[in-house]
């Protein structure tokens, strides 16, 4: 493949000018937890250089290729455990993110991290490379759900982890939070609900537990040593947590996510909003509106792959006009003030309820999708069975 066949030269964005988002995976953990099906291998010191040498050399690549007034306003190192890896190595990924883009001065730079990696001193080392986002596993606040759950850290270290970034001046925390799991009581997670918002992050997301086959939770769940998820209950647990957001006062501005005024996360917003972003290491994605591309998954492939051709594309998805407006119109779906049916038309060139009544009519019917005051949005009931709305445009 030729390089000027791997990314399309484009110098605007429907009419605007770029604002990319840059990503870069680093697909390593120091265990797994039994729910999980990410392409992560164990964290290996022999194996970090090897790694990071080959995502400096894809941003070297695609760098050579991406437009020259392109600028990115967002960069997010997520994995995997990002916290993991030594600040140095960190250091050289952002100067190779530097050396090759235009990163706006105050760019969201978001680093995922697990509460036990985190001290006072790395608090302060993350700070001073520019990172000014941190987004903290934490799952759950009882510790015995953490240690069902194969997590390496306990509720003490999420209080420790949270002082230190907060005393290294991070203004911007994220905490990711797990509903539904085994076992799991009303009780038990009102209580993580009141520990978590004790601390005040500007932001909390929080995800309902998936069972995926071939993990260790699906054997576990399979051969009954774990009670399988009360799915009415989960529910329950979701509601629970938008009802305390909004007391709280944060805003509900994605179905998984809540912030306090002006703290959404710009990188994955991009996501929500059909804009454009680069992905660098194994399994990552990128996205220019024309098409979209996904890299080898295994960190030794990607290895290999780039140090053959200086990129890892393993797999491009043609954006026809028709299958962006579907994306777009479900990815905007997810967002909680819907979609703008003028801004839909004006971009798109088609007005969605006009080009999708028949699809929508039916989720309209059942109460799921709503259209009023110029926008289609979710309803309540939509929030939860949103994969029903979604599976219509897919």
């Amino acid at each position: 493949m030729s390089r000027s066949t791997v990314f399309q030269n484009q110098s605007h964005w429907d009419g605007r000018a770029q604002r990319w988002g840059l990503y870069v995976h680093i697909p390593f953990c120091p265990y797994h937890c039994i729910y999980c099906d990410f392409d992560a291998g164990v964290y290996s010191r022999h194996l970090i250089p090897h790694y990071v040498a080959a995502l400096r050399r894809e941003m070297a690549f695609v760098g050579q290729n991406a437009p020259q007034d392109v600028i990115a306003d967002t960069v997010y190192f997520g994995g995997g455990t990002p916290s993991l890896f030594p600040v140095d190595r960190l250091a050289e990924i952002l100067r190779s993110l530097d050396e090759h883009f235009i990163i706006l001065e105050g760019a969201e730079i978001t680093l995922e991290a697990n509460p036990e990696s985190i001290t006072r001193q790395r608090a302060e080392a993350l700070r001073r490379l520019g990172i000014n986002r941190v987004s903290v596993g934490v799952q759950s606040f009882i510790d015995e759900e953490l240690r069902m759950l194969g997590r390496g850290h306990t509720v003490e270290d999420v209080q420790a982890a949270f002082a230190a970034l907060r005393q290294a001046g991070f203004q911007n925390i994220n905490l990711d939070l797990i509903g539904g799991l085994p076992g799991q009581s009303m009780e038990r997670w009102l209580s993580t609900l009141d520990a978590a918002f004790a601390l005040r992050p500007e932001h909390l997301s929080m995800y309902l537990l998936e069972v995926h086959e071939g993990t260790p939770l699906a054997r576990l769940l399979a051969q009954g040593r774990l009670p399988r998820p009360d799915d009415e209950l989960s529910v329950e647990m979701y509601y629970a947590l938008c009802d305390r957001a909004r007391a709280e006062g944060y805003e509900h501005y994605e179905l998984s996510n809540y912030c306090l005024p002006g703290f959404h996360s710009r990188h994955n917003l991009k996501y929500w909003s059909d804009e454009p972003y680069w992905g660098f290491g194994s399994s990552a994605a990128s996205y220019d509106g024309r098409e979209r591309r996904v890299n080898v998954r295994t960190p030794r492939a990607y290895i290999d792959r780039v140090r053959q051709c200086g990129h890892a594309t393993a797999e491009r998805i043609p954006m026809t006009p028709e299958r962006r407006r579907q994306e777009a119109l479900f990815l905007g779906l997810r967002r909680i003030r819907g979609i703008d049916l003028g801004e839909f038309r004006a971009r798109y060139g088609v007005d969605p309820w006009s080009a999708y009544e028949a699809e929508l009519q039916p989720l309209v019917d059942a109460g799921l999708v709503v259209k009023e005051g110029g926008h289609l949005k979710l309803t309540r009931k939509g929030w939860v069975l949103s994969n029903e709305v979604f599976a219509v445009f897919v």
